[in-house]
């Protein structure tokens, strides 16, 4: 392998007028660029930048951006394995997290979590945008030099380096084509929506309701509820609903947060409802293994921290060209094959 010592010995040059050239720092004379980058062509030269990092010793901090680990039944605390252990993987080439979390039901949190980000010397961002219109006013004021990188959720009409996550639409069309199987065609069904509803939660509902659009015979009623209620409140709610939608077979919940719903409602039911939902949260893990929940749709969520780190990685680091969306597939979980996902 050619090193960038070779091409100073055979261009006749020092390794630091190679160096400028290669990095495009400083004055060289045209003609003596033009040898060098001749060999470079010739030869197949790549710098070896792992190695150029470590003798800079630079260091590429990266700012998380996400809810507060215990919200949404401990599903943030998933996201948060997989970026820990990209950190990890990625700890000798000098890439270091610093987590700046807020309350997702508190604009000003969010704005805050943003603000102490920016304090620090941030190469890039990786975002939980759960506050759509929040996260919509913090990208577009911030510095355009500084990549970010959306996991769980999108915001539209932004400009992330990338998405990692699932596409919502379809996931909620894949709910929906479930839950008809699972209830029959002339029956009632409800979207439970959890506040705050963000762009992907309402993807969700806006998919499962299209596919019903085929089947006039099933009534979709959608129902939101604040997930910030305390969890008797949220119980009331929720136990409230069957009186006033008379025979709802079916309940389709837009997030984690399925076993708060799926609990309340069987104190009522006595099992007689079907239930989909998100998130391998232990709670939901628990009652689709007692049958209480049917399906568990599951979005690889350690997997999207995982990626989004390693995608800052690769636009920061290896500067590569990275895929603007990584999606994650439509993982459908029942208690069968529950075991193989732990």
């Amino acid at each position: 392998m050619i090193t960038i010592k070779d091409i100073a010995q055979k261009t006749h040059v020092s390794i630091g007028t190679v160096d400028r050239v290669l990095h495009g720092r400083g004055r060289v004379a045209k003609k003596t660029e033009e040898k060098i980058l001749a060999l470079v062509n010739k030869t197949g030269y790549k710098t070896n930048i792992h190695g150029r990092n470590l003798v800079l010793k630079k260091t590429f901090h990266l700012g998380v951006i996400m809810p507060c680990l215990e919200q949404d039944s401990k599903y943030w605390e998933i996201l948060h394995d997989g970026i820990e252990q990209a950190i990890v993987e990625l700890s000798a080439f000098n890439v270091k997290a610093h987590y700046f979390y807020f309350d997702k039901y508190s604009e000003p949190s969010f704005n805050l979590a943003c603000a102490e980000a920016l304090k620090r010397k941030i190469s890039g961002l990786l975002i939980a945008p759960v506050l759509s219109d929040a996260c919509f006013s913090f990208v577009n004021s911030m510095h355009s030099h500084i990549p970010y990188v959306y996991v769980d959720s999108m915001v539209p009409d932004t400009n992330p380096l990338a998405f990692i996550g699932q596409n919502s639409f379809q996931s909620g069309v894949c709910a929906a084509k479930l839950m008809r199987m699972l209830v029959g065609a002339h029956e009632c069904v409800a979207i439970i929506r959890v506040l705050p509803a963000d762009f992907h939660i309402n993807e969700r509902a806006m998919g499962f309701s299209s596919f019903f659009e085929k089947y006039p015979e099933t009534t979709v009623h959608t129902i939101d509820v604040n997930g910030a209620m305390t969890q008797p409140r949220f119980v009331d709610f929720i136990k409230s609903i069957p009186a006033h939608i008379q025979n709802c077979k079916g309940f389709f919940v837009t997030n984690a947060e399925t076993h708060r719903v799926a609990d309340a409602l069987r104190t009522v039911s006595g099992g007689a409802v079907r239930i989909i939902g998100y998130d391998l949260v232990e709670e939901n893990k628990r009652l689709l293994t007692e049958g209480v929940i049917d399906f568990i749709i599951s979005q690889k969520t350690r997997d999207q921290g995982y990626q989004g780190i390693f995608t800052l990685y690769r636009h920061l680091v290896l500067k590569e060209q990275c895929p603007r969306e990584i999606l994650m597939p439509i993982e459908i979980i029942t208690a069968e094959n529950l075991p193989f996902y732990s």
